[in-house]
């Protein structure tokens, strides 16, 4: 078996060629960037490439063509979607993570010390597996700890089975390909009919976290989505901030029934999380501050909060 690598093995003078990605309907994006693995699985077509604009943390990933994650700024996203939710909730135990098959976003929920399982509802086996061969510092070990077991198979279906059992979580982070399409593999997962029912799988204090897209570019797409949280859950909160290799704004979400994760600003972080790279106390209420010219894609006010 070949050497784990999360950098090029070298560098060959050869200009490498281009890899574009959509950014919406009506706009794209390119990176050069070396070929460095590439597989059709059962549900998409997986291709990690070293990205020469990023240097020696350029290896990132693509699923169908769009770029997810590289090492230089994935912790952009992970950070985001994670630490405010946690944080305002104060007391989180048990965290679901659907889609994450890459490890990140289980890495920053176990950085806080209160948890003690980390399910990750992964559907494809080959992208944990491609991983963890070719950029095992993304996962950080994430798939090495006790408190965490990887589960491969349909969301829809490990939801639906944890309901049943009366299972319940204090916080779900939807780390999922955005589904901008119909026949997307997450597509399904982003709908009024399914955010009830992770809704009835929180805990009575519980929230959930997703990214929105690009408001600039797929803003049809980011409020349909906006739309569908706020049919459902009674607190709506949306944060934007630049993620590079998306090339541009991007948008996440907070929902839930009872916390207030934007207004929930804790001064000093826990030690754990004192080496975070791009959430900070200091950074939180710019992350929540709504630019005017995309609120009315964003609507950056709050609903009422009602608890449960």
């Amino acid at each position: 078996m070949p050497a784990k690598r999360d950098v090029p093995a070298h560098e060959s003078g050869i200009a490498p060629p281009p890899y574009t990605a959509p950014l919406g309907p009506w706009a794209s994006y390119t990176f050069a960037a070396r070929p460095v693995f590439a597989t059709m699985s059962a549900y998409q077509h997986i291709e990690i490439v070293d990205l020469a604009a990023f240097g020696a943390l350029g290896r990132a990933y693509r699923l169908d063509g769009r770029f997810m994650a590289s090492l230089a700024d994935a912790h952009i996203c992970h950070e985001c979607m994670v630490h405010p939710l946690l944080l305002a909730h104060g007391n989180v135990e048990r965290v679901l993570v659907l889609g994450g098959g890459d490890g990140g976003s289980a890495c920053e929920v176990l950085r806080h010390v209160g948890v003690r399982e980390v399910v990750v509802a992964e559907l494809d086996p080959q992208v944990p597996s491609a991983i963890l061969q070719h950029m095992p510092a993304l996962a950080d070990g994430a798939f090495d700890d006790p408190c965490t077991t990887l589960v491969i198979g349909d969301a829809r279906n490990l939801v639906d089975a944890a309901l049943a059992r009366g299972e319940r979580f204090d916080a779900v982070i939807f780390d999922l390909t955005e589904a901008d399409t119909p026949n997307a593999p997450a597509a399904a997962l982003h709908d009024a009919a399914f955010f009830a029912k992770v809704r009835e799988l929180l805990s009575p204090r519980g929230g959930i976290a997703l990214q929105l897209g690009a408001p600039w570019f797929e803003a049809d797409h980011v409020r349909r989505m906006l739309d569908a949280l706020r049919s459902v859950f009674a607190c709506v909160q949306p944060m934007t901030t630049y993620v590079p290799l998306y090339g541009t704004q991007w948008a996440l979400a907070f929902a839930s029934d009872s916390l207030d994760v934007r207004g929930s600003i804790v001064n000093t972080l826990p030690e754990a999380l004192q080496r975070l790279r791009h959430y900070s106390p200091s950074r939180h209420a710019a992350l929540f501050d709504i630019p005017p010219e995309l609120t009315s894609v964003l609507d950056g006010g709050a609903r009422h909060l009602v608890t449960r």
